[in-house]
């Protein structure tokens, strides 16, 4: 996590290829979930592999999903309801998924990660209901 912040700070002003974003936003928001999912599991005395490497995956998948809806608020979203001011990452010159993808890419992007969180954890039926609906919450939030 330590590494993809160290990433993100070092090329704030400096172009990233789509690969590099990625990444950096899987060392940060997706190992950041991940390791809070996996973590759980085995604190609740998971030891199945397979649990174990489906909800890190679903972690690294929900969390670049978080980092492509923050992208899209950044352009979309409103100060008063994000709590700082839009276009903040364009300003700073930050990279993002509209600017590397565009704005329907990035819009495509997400929803695409939305279904692969879906399918990840689709196998488990109802006991991934709120894993799901966390990952829909990410998608579907404005702020």
């Amino acid at each position: 996590m330590v590494a993809g912040q160290a990433f993100d700070l070092a090329h704030e002003d400096h172009p990233l290829t789509l690969d590099q974003l990625e990444a950096m936003h899987c060392h940060k928001t997706g190992a950041l979930i991940s390791a809070s999912l996996t973590l759980g599991a085995q604190a609740a005395d998971c030891q199945d592999q397979q649990v174990l490497q489906d909800l890190s995956r679903f972690g690294r998948i929900i969390g670049l999903a978080f980092q492509v809806k923050d992208d899209l608020l950044d352009i979309e979203g409103d100060t008063l309801t994000l709590g700082k001011p839009s276009g903040s990452d364009l300003a700073r010159n930050k990279p993002t998924y509209p600017a590397l993808l565009g704005l329907q890419g990035a819009k495509d992007k997400l929803l695409s990660l939305q279904a692969q969180a879906h399918t990840c954890l689709h196998s488990y039926g109802s006991s991934s209901s709120a894993l799901l609906a966390l990952a829909d919450y990410i998608v579907e939030r404005d702020h």
